[in-house]
């Protein structure tokens, strides 16, 4: 290869560089699409089986001791619900006010608490409640947390508790009062 053309290739690939780079600094500050949000403060709660049309979760529906509910947030002004990433899934479920913490009744509501969907461990479903233990659990390796006590690890091999949602109630509804606890899913 000639010097010249050395050189210009050099140069070439210099702006391939630029440009690369330039294309990633916009994308990065390209606004998220609303469905891909995490839950904002104000976002409803509504059933995760948006096929079937968008209902809202309301608190006169939860029992004391019912399995959890899966939910997804709604944007409370354009009606997007944010079911567009799998770490915006929640568990809804209402627990006795006797049996939670202090902490977990800071974050609840008339005993309804919300949490991710995702286990701290390997980012599975966490899909099942234990009754008999009271707890969450997650079929993909066995990790169980407790949903009176901050979503804490009963079991592992998850070592991070679940991201817990906090809550307030207007008038029937399920409005989330501030983001996640802590990122959603595993580290």
């Amino acid at each position: 290869m000639q010097r010249r053309n050395f050189f210009k290739a050099c140069a070439g690939l210099s702006i391939a560089a630029v440009d690369i780079t330039a294309n990633k600094a916009a994308a990065a500050t390209k606004p998220k699409k609303p469905e891909k949000m995490r839950p904002q403060v104000g976002d409803y709660l509504v059933h995760d089986d948006v096929d079937e049309g968008i209902k809202p979760i309301l608190v006169s529906e939860l029992v004391l001791g019912d399995e959890q509910i899966m939910a997804f947030p709604q944007d409370s002004t354009s009606k997007v619900v944010r079911n567009g990433s799998r770490f915006n899934k929640v568990m809804v479920m209402k627990l006795d006010p006797k049996e939670m913490t202090e902490k977990t009744l800071a974050n609840s509501v008339d005993g309804v608490v919300a949490y991710s969907a995702i286990c701290t461990h390997q980012g599975c479903d966490v899909n099942s409640y234990l009754k008999d233990s009271k707890e969450f659990f997650c079929f993909c390796h066995m990790s169980r947390f407790d949903p009176h006590d901050v979503g804490e690890v009963t079991n592992g091999p998850a070592q991070r508790k679940l991201a817990m949602l906090p809550l307030e109630q207007v008038g029937d509804q399920l409005i989330v009062r501030k983001p996640f606890t802590q990122k959603p899913g595993p580290k």
